[in-house]
């Protein structure tokens, strides 16, 4: 099957996807809690829907994580939403962030978007 085949092709069914996704919200952020405890990952992490574009969630942390604790929690996350899809693919893609008139450095916020994975 090639990529147009397996892209989604029209921004309802990612509607349809962040609509799922925003109802089930508590229950992933409080699943997502639950298996970062079981990981021993303490780092605080903020999820968020984007209303447009490729991404289904975005996730970031004020904090400054290792590599290794942070793809443990990419990880954590993209398995709780794959869930919630019913298993559809998905994939992490970084993107920078910035933010302002924070009492932290804009250097130790990082930014993952979890997508439908359109590779294989």
């Amino acid at each position: 099957m090639d990529e147009q085949q397996q892209a989604p092709s029209s921004d309802g069914y990612l509607e349809t996807q962040r609509s799922t996704i925003r109802k089930s919200f508590d229950e992933i952020v409080s699943l997502v809690s639950n298996r970062m405890h079981d990981a021993h990952l303490s780092f605080p992490l903020g999820l968020t829907i984007p209303s447009s574009g490729y991404a289904f969630l975005s996730m970031m942390t004020p904090s400054d994580p290792s590599e290794h604790d942070w793809e443990q929690a990419s990880a954590i996350v993209q398995k709780v939403i794959s869930e919630k899809l019913g298993g559809i693919r998905l994939f992490n893609r970084h993107l920078p962030c910035a933010m302002v008139n924070a009492k932290f450095l804009a250097a130790e916020v990082v930014a993952n978007t979890l997508s439908f994975d359109m590779r294989s």
